[in-house]
């Protein structure tokens, strides 16, 4: 009997320390279970993307998106950065440690794959353009996560901010930089919302490519145009930036002219022309060319709201007149990237100087 009551401790024992070992290798199974995916999201090319953590090793790979990191003040999760952006003025007067990244190339000209691999990173965020969607097919195939996003227009530039500060754990840094757009986005609607349609100006905007290449309607420069007031001449085209042809332009016969801040100087050679001189913007001078020397305001970025009051300001001085536009360029400067235009160096740059054509706008800088 004594024998028997012995086999049995010994063998409550024995059950004891098993289900003590299994607990803890079910708390632990658990535990690794729950951090597997921490986050799981829909990107903007509709791709599923799932996250095992807080994004804190973060690749962008082209200057929209290190902008948008810039202005939530995430640069200190960056592991590298695209190439174009280590020489941007803006980048290195917020992060002087950009000089410590390591370049991984540009959507222009091709992002290195080794070269990302080996960074380890968290998350790569990508383009939708170009190679964009084929390397985040092969980043999947390799266990690395990676987010694409579509920056066109003012409202998807704030969904891209919110979905990177989300895969970073810090949802409000988006937040404070979206409040920061719609403070300034409201100063434009609050003095341009009663302009009739037959009062609002007819503008033109160049691209970077040639005088003669312009934004499609479906493009943000077409939406900042409309939120300052103005109506887009080439607004019924569609695509990217679409050429057209000098008779073209002088048909529309815009009122006012914009152009991108990357357009190269020779763009003076066209209007010389004295057909085109017949155009009403170029005969009352109303030309203006986007700012500005830190980072282009014509550009998919949260600066595109600046270039949005900027415009405005431009087209309708007399309705903007109350509105100090340095003392907001700084605020805004200030509110995303702790530092103000001025103290960066800023300066506007968006007077226009041609062989009998100087426009007529101050440089504010």
């Amino acid at each position: 009997m004594e024998m028997g009551l012995v086999s049995i401790w010994h063998w409550l024992n024995q059950l004891g320390r098993v289900l003590l070992i299994l607990g803890i290798v079910f708390v632990c199974w658990g535990t690794a279970s729950s951090d597997e995916v921490q986050y799981q999201f829909t990107d903007m090319a509709g791709r599923e993307v799932a996250l095992q953590g807080d994004a804190r090793r973060i690749i962008p790979t082209f200057k929209p998106v290190t902008l948008c990191i810039l202005a939530m003040g995430l640069q200190d999760r960056l592991v590298g950065i695209d190439t174009h952006s280590k020489h941007d003025a803006l980048t290195r007067a917020v992060f002087p440690g950009v000089d410590a990244l390591i370049g991984v190339g540009t959507k222009s000209t091709g992002i290195n794959l080794e070269t990302l691999v080996s960074l380890k990173p968290d998350l790569v965020i990508l383009y939708a353009q170009k190679d964009g969607l084929a390397l985040a097919k092969r980043l999947e195939k390799m266990k690395i996560p990676s987010m694409v996003i579509l920056p066109e227009t003012l409202d998807s530039i704030q969904r891209s901010m919110m979905l990177i500060a989300k895969a970073a754990g810090a949802p409000e840094r988006a937040e404070k930089s979206i409040a920061a757009m719609d403070r300034v986005m409201a100063l434009v609607a609050a003095r341009t919302q009663g302009i009739p349609e037959a009062g609002k100006k007819r503008a033109y905007f160049a691209s970077k490519i040639n005088f003669f290449s312009t934004a499609a309607g479906n493009m943000l420069q077409d939406t900042m145009l409309s939120k300052a007031g103005m109506i887009n001449v080439s607004n019924g085209l569609t695509g990217y930036f679409q050429n057209i042809s000098p008779e073209q332009f002088m048909k529309w016969n815009p009122d006012i002219v914009f152009l991108s801040k990357g357009l190269k100087s020779r763009f003076g050679e066209s209007l010389l022309s004295p057909v085109l001189q017949q155009v009403g913007a170029i005969q009352e001078k109303d030309l203006h060319r986007f700012p500005c020397n830190l980072a282009p305001w014509d550009f998919p970025s949260p600066l595109s709201a600046l270039g949005t009051l900027w415009a405005g300001c431009r087209a309708y001085p007399h309705l903007f007149s109350d509105i100090d536009l340095m003392a907001e360029i700084n605020k805004f400067h200030a509110e995303l990237f702790g530092r103000t235009f001025t103290e960066m160096g800023g300066r506007l740059n968006d007077i226009i100087k041609i062989q009998n054509c100087t426009t007529k706008a101050a440089d504010d800088a």
